[in-house]
């Protein structure tokens, strides 16, 4: 008897950890704190694209191997990549396919929780802006516009690119631009670039923007805060999608999650995996990987062997940085050499002429901004080799943010140095 119990015990210790508790108000402020401040349309794109993590790592590595693309012709250029459509929109910026690359298990828990709490996420959106706003951090100015609607008891900020063609990606340290925080037991998460990136930015005080980019059609996402919807632009997503178009008579369509595009990566919710799994399952048996793709699982295989023997199996134009910061893994940073460097320079001349143009009202409209983030292209490169550096700052979980739920990111507080990909700008 005592035999069966124990077999038994043993087999449900196995099994996989798949339970996920629903994150209450303190873990969701702390998960959505290093984008609550992004645009309302590039925010929910940022949703979207976490529920799909294989795609992101994938989309990460293109990224970094075509440092000359990005707004719209970036979004382009993967349009016969086997992504989902709301990673490739991501490729038009640099900066913000980096960071979700660079820590994969906070994308993850994004994913996830947007999946199982997509109201809480809302309202969480809504409490940092709210909190941004009050310390006097998130206004109106020639890169956003900041506006408040109030029905009834209800206030919703929302926050859009003052110029509709020109996005600006905010670039903020989440540890103190809310102000006081409220919940000492799960500070924020900070991931700010790792030095050397070209990502890496100076700050001074509040919200910064890095450069311009040209997004016209490549941000079709945005949000019905009344109803607690993701919508999309039928129109914008249709022109950037023209293999994967959405047949819809009105403007705009509810966004659906696909679970046909998740890829390996399991649900944590048992009720988003009892909705799921199944076309998840046979999204996979169907999906051919990408060369890409393939590029991303070899990397992820060889980085397990060089935990277990501590020695690279990878060769010497491939480099390794790890940095943990609060306790949680920061990444990888994989140098790889770059064999289509051709390719990108003719790519690099094909840019579009709105494109150049955001680039140089960017550079205008920064001069006096409190941070000079790299946002791509040549001018990224020489503001890294002037040793644009990050000023990162690293503290560790306290004992109540260790013990918090499995959909968090593992490891600690709220702030790391998250080693990602060092100079995948260069």
């Amino acid at each position: 008897m005592f035999s069966a119990v124990w077999t038994c015990f043993l087999l449900l210790a196995l099994q996989p950890a798949y339970a996920q508790t629903k994150l209450d108000n303190a873990q969701l402020d702390q998960l959505l704190a290093p984008i609550a401040l992004y645009p309302d349309a590039l925010l929910s794109q940022v949703l979207m694209a976490a529920t799909y993590p294989d795609d992101i790592a994938a989309a990460a590595a293109w990224s970094a191997s075509h440092t000359s693309l990005s707004g719209d012709a970036a979004a382009k250029a993967v349009e016969g990549e086997s992504w989902d459509p709301s990673v490739k929109s991501l490729t038009a910026f640099p900066s913000v396919i980096d960071l979700l690359g660079r820590q994969p298990k906070w994308t993850q828990s994004l994913g996830d929780t947007f999946l199982a709490q997509p109201e809480d996420v809302m309202s969480s959106v809504q409490r940092l802006r709210a909190q941004a706003k009050k310390a006097g951090n998130l206004e109106s100015g020639k890169q956003q516009k900041v506006v408040t609607d109030t029905s009834g008891s209800s206030t919703i900020v929302k926050i859009e690119p003052t110029d509709p063609q020109t996005v600006y990606v905010p670039v903020y340290d989440s540890t103190t631009v809310y102000g006081a925080w409220p919940y000492q037991a799960y500070p924020p998460y900070y991931y700010p670039a790792p030095p050397g990136s070209v990502f890496a930015t100076s700050l001074v005080a509040g919200v910064g923007f890095g450069l311009a980019v040209g997004a016209v059609n490549s941000l079709w996402g945005g949000f019905n805060w009344g109803s607690n919807d993701v919508d999309i632009n039928v129109n914008r997503y249709n022109n950037i999608n023209a293999n994967n178009r959405i047949n819809s008579n009105n403007a705009r369509a509810k966004w659906e999650h696909n679970a046909a595009n998740r890829g390996s990566t399991p649900y944590r919710d048992p009720a988003v995996r009892t909705r799921n799994e199944t076309q998840r399952q046979a999204g996979l048996n169907n999906r051919s990987p990408s060369v890409q793709s393939r590029d991303v699982a070899r990397d992820r295989a060889a980085q397990s062997v060089e935990r277990q023997t501590g020695q690279s199996t990878r060769g010497t134009g491939t480099t390794r940085q790890r940095q943990d910061a609060g306790g949680s893994p920061g990444g990888r940073s994989d140098a790889r050499s770059n064999t289509g460097t051709s390719n990108n320079r003719s790519a690099a001349d094909r840019q579009n002429a709105d494109r150049v143009a955001a680039q140089d009202r960017s550079r205008d409209m920064n001069r006096s901004s409190a941070v000079r983030d790299a946002g791509n292209g040549e001018q990224a490169r020489q503001q890294s080799r002037q040793g644009h550096t990050a000023q990162t700052r690293a503290s560790g979980p306290s004992s109540a943010s260790r013990s918090s739920s499995a959909s968090r990111p593992s490891g600690g507080g709220g702030r790391a140095s998250g080693g990602g990909r060092g100079g995948s700008r260069r």
